[in-house]
């Protein structure tokens, strides 16, 4: 069996929390006990921090061999430093990177890292992803699905997109504070439910619309949990984009499952069976990679691997998703 490929899991420097803690104004965080603490957009609960492995290497690594898990493609999650002033983002980011860098260096093997990035400051974060990349063997990049209320598929993002197809670094696209985030506050559900999987379904689907993945042909992107809604609207997508696409003054060559389905992985965390068989069916065995969402709530880690062999799918199959396809586009071979 091939080694399993975790490509969605978080990571925080115990430094970075310590610093969100004293802050007075988001991003920010609440302790709430010895090792517990809650995260915040406004009034509303973005996450908890209630196990010793988001910020513990040593406690990581006990679930992972519990769980059978034999490698982590690190990344941070919401609050991003995106989030801080200028100067703020772009220190904070270097730390990050650093830290990650540190922590692959300790585990060989074991842990790879994605590149935190001050998009608030593109000029920066080019510079800071030349550093994580050429000084510290980043494998891919950490990218929000919005930047603090800005779509991905703006152009001054451009040369980020340029820069990774021209490195080979998937980027991998991960729900923040939604676009949607005063309508799921006034039907009162949790961000995690339709805001996340909306918002990064908006992304994506953005960036095929708008024809970035047409302009970079050789980037490929990771989407977060399963897809978001992508699977179960194509229909309604291709029909959206043939009905309407040229009122917006859009034109693509190919459909946009084409685009979707060439360019864009998808992760496993949605524990529903039908949901991963309907994704399965439509994207196939070689688009879908192993996720778990550690260390947060909404992830099922220790039932990950498991999940995946349930499908009954040949060894070869299996294979491409506990760790074949994540190894092959984040160049671990």
């Amino acid at each position: 069996m091939a080694k399993t490929i975790d490509v969605h899991n978080h990571l925080f420097p115990k430094v970075w929390l310590d610093y969100l803690e004293k802050r007075t104004e988001w991003p920010t965080l609440r302790r709430t006990g010895p090792t517990s603490m809650v995260f915040y957009s406004g009034d509303v609960i973005m996450g908890h921090i209630d196990r010793a492995g988001h910020y513990d290497p040593e406690a990581r690594i006990e679930d992972l061999d519990k769980y059978g898990l034999d490698i982590q493609i690190l990344s941070l999650t919401s609050p991003g430093v995106e989030w801080l002033p200028a100067a703020e983002g772009v220190a904070w980011a270097k730390r990050i990177n650093d830290y990650l860098a540190e922590v692959c260096h300790k585990y060989p093997e074991r842990f790879y890292a994605l590149a935190a990035l001050p998009y608030q400051d593109m000029d920066e974060a080019m510079r800071e992803l030349d550093r994580a990349y050429k000084d510290l063997g980043v494998k891919g990049i950490m990218m929000f699905s919005n930047i603090d209320g800005k779509s991905i598929a703006s152009p001054e993002f451009e040369p980020l997109y340029a820069k990774a197809e021209e490195y080979g670094l998937p980027i991998l696209i991960h729900p923040t504070s939604p676009l949607t985030a005063e309508a799921m506050k006034k039907v009162r559900l949790p961000f995690q439910l339709f805001g996340f999987t909306l918002d990064t379904a908006m992304a994506v689907i953005s960036l095929i619309f708008q024809g970035v993945l047409e302009k970079h042909p050789r980037l490929n992107i990771i989407h977060t949990h399963l897809g978001g809604v992508v699977p179960y609207l194509v229909s309604r997508i291709e029909d959206s984009f043939k009905g309407y696409a040229k009122e917006w003054g859009l034109e693509l060559p190919k459909t946009p499952s084409q685009y979707y389905k060439e360019q864009v992985y998808v992760d496993s965390i949605n524990y529903h069976m039908p949901a991963l068989r309907c994704c399965l069916d439509w994207m196939g065995a070689d688009h879908i990679c192993l996720g778990t969402d550690y260390a947060h709530r909404v992830g099922r880690p220790e039932q990950a691997v498991a999940y995946i062999k349930s499908l009954g799918l040949s060894e070869e199959d299996t294979d491409k998703i506990l760790g074949g396809n994540a190894a092959r586009i984040f160049r671990l071979e």
